[in-house]
């Protein structure tokens, strides 16, 4: 676990500071333990995982034994590879930050992030551990310095305002709260700091194969229209992209100074 990420984390619950103890992060003042996993902190307390989020929590577990896999073979065939590195060209990312990606998966976002050049400092979150491990192994192998935690992009547990840019990839479509999710990435966020939110629409989900629509809800309910309606209206500069034959949306906006 990198030494400055103690610094950077709280008790999403409690928001008290924590302290290190062995393989346990402690609670400063409820002395509720958390376990460190292999390097990564476990901030998660696994009955308050419910709904949606427990569905895909199990899935994504189930997925991470192939899904760089499965991605990389969908985004040879369709085209996808150059959607998700056209969302890295429009991320804009500065030299020194501190990087936040909430939903972070195997890390395929960052490594087009630092494909870019330049020297950032990255943190990455996930609901799922097996991703996670599967996101360590990867940064492992593209030298890239990442320090993770299994959390709840719901319940962020980080302090106010640490971030230079965070941003989402994926996975917002099922959050049980995207409106509690997208204030959480506010929260922790500077101030004039960047936030993206990207993720599949309807389109996608009618054209990929019947396999990988198994794992997916059907397009009711609007679940996959850009979650712009969510974004608190005092919010700046709101823009919405489409990308790779609008089968990709990322919705852009900055947090006031």
């Amino acid at each position: 676990m990198k030494y400055e990420f103690l610094e950077l984390l709280i008790n999403p619950y409690s928001g008290n500071e924590l302290k290190r103890e062995n393989d346990f992060l402690v609670d400063t003042l409820t002395e509720e333990r958390f376990t460190v996993k292999n390097g990564i902190p476990v901030l998660l307390r696994e009955e308050e995982v419910k709904d949606l989020n427990k569905l895909y929590q199990k899935r994504y577990d189930w997925l991470a034994y192939f899904y760089d896999f499965m991605v990389g073979t969908i985004g040879s065939l369709f085209g996808g590879k150059e959607a998700f590195k056209s969302i890295a060209e429009i991320i804009e990312v500065k030299s020194g930050a501190l990087v936040l990606e909430t939903s972070i998966g195997t890390g395929m976002e960052i490594k087009n992030l630092h494909d870019k050049g330049k020297k950032v400092d990255y943190y990455g979150l996930d609901i799922s551990y097996r991703m996670l491990k599967k996101c360590r192994r990867n940064s492992k192998k593209w030298d890239i310095d990442i320090g993770l935690v299994q959390g709840n992009a719901e319940t962020l547990p980080f302090k106010d305002e640490v971030f230079d840019m965070v941003f989402h990839i994926g996975g917002i479509n099922f959050f049980n709260n995207k409106t509690k999710a997208i204030k959480e990435m506010i929260r922790v966020a500077k101030p004039g700091a960047n936030i993206y939110i990207g993720d599949e629409t309807a389109k996608q989900i009618e054209k990929q194969p019947k396999i990988i629509s198994y794992f997916y809800q059907k397009p009711d309910f609007h679940i996959y229209d850009p979650p712009v309606k969510h974004i608190p209206e005092e919010m700046i500069d709101i823009v919405t992209h489409t990308l790779w034959n609008e089968m990709i949306y990322l919705v852009s906006f900055r947090k006031p100074e």
